[in-house]
């Protein structure tokens, strides 16, 4: 298949010129799976992955959306596809020296929604691989649909943790939306819970724990990961989350400052200290339950 500057292969690559893309029929291959560069005057080629499944190169599974050097006599495996890249080209002497993109960081309020599964590592150790997947994919899905709903946007889901941010137009309105779809969240999980192949080996039923937070960060897009977040609000977030729906904690654990916010608009438990890891002192947290399917 030649490439005219551009080659998109996939199994639908719509909107795309018949001569610019290579369609291949399999259920393991998306829609739109990579993406070949070719820039002749500079002498170079790249490819980029933009799949599901995920892209391999010579046996190594590249980056999602990160530009990889090709070279004549590369191959390229999607799927149980094997691709292999073939060119003349010749890299121009001098390539000068390489432009980078600056990544843009900004500062800001945002409310945030961390959930993480209990006892995970234990529950992943003692079942099957495929079937720690597929609950993760039907949790990740649910999940999803519920987070678009409530208008948040999905900073990463790594392993058993789910990441989710609200940039603050108003505070109020951002930690209610974030409170809103933790509650909700953790509502579909018990309600997907009985039917999963991922429970505690004692028996009983998959939960998860929601923490919420809101404060300043510093957000910007980092390698590997949806929408990088860091500070100390987005730490808090993962820490209440590992405790609760744990020792009769609530599913819901949310700050102080969250709790300032919305405190009109939802019923929360007791305030109480508690010890969170890796911060002085003691937090103010609040806890909003929900019922077990």
């Amino acid at each position: 298949m030649p490439i005219h500057d551009r080659l998109f292969v996939g199994r639908e690559c719509s909107g795309v010129l018949e001569r610019n893309r290579l369609l291949i029929q399999a259920p393991d291959i998306s829609r739109d799976h990579l993406e070949i560069r070719v820039d002749a005057e500079r002498g170079t080629a790249f490819v980029i992955d933009t799949s599901t499944n995920g892209t391999r190169v010579n046996g190594a599974r590249i980056e999602r959306a990160v530009s990889v050097p090709l070279w004549s006599g590369d191959k390229i495996t999607i799927g149980g596809v094997h691709l292999e890249f073939r060119s003349e080209l010749q890299p121009a002497e001098p390539l000068g020296t390489p432009i980078s993109t600056t990544r843009g960081i900004t500062l800001g309020e945002y409310a945030m929604v961390v959930g993480d599964i209990v006892g995970f590592s234990t529950m992943a150790q003692e079942t099957p691989s495929r079937l720690v997947l597929e609950s993760l994919d039907r949790l990740l899905h649910q999940i999803r649909r519920v987070l678009a709903q409530h208008h948040g946007t999905l900073s990463n889901f790594v392993g058993d943790a789910f990441f989710a941010v609200w940039e603050v137009g108003s505070v109020e309105t951002a930690a209610e939306q974030a409170v809103r779809f933790a509650v909700e969240a953790a509502d579909r999980v018990n309600e997907l819970a009985p039917d999963l192949a991922l429970r505690p080996a004692g028996g009983g039923q998959l939960r998860m724990g929601w923490g919420v937070s809101v404060g300043e960060v510093a957000v910007t897009a980092l390698t590997g990961v949806l929408l990088g977040v860091v500070g100390d609000a987005a730490n808090l977030a993962f820490r209440l989350s590992a405790l609760a729906a744990r020792e009769g904690r609530s599913d819901v654990m949310v700050a102080e400052a969250v709790w300032r916010e919305v405190e009109d608009v939802f019923e929360f438990g007791a305030v109480g200290p508690v010890e969170v890891k890796g911060r002085r002192g003691a937090e103010a947290v609040r806890g909003l339950s929900v019922p077990a399917r």
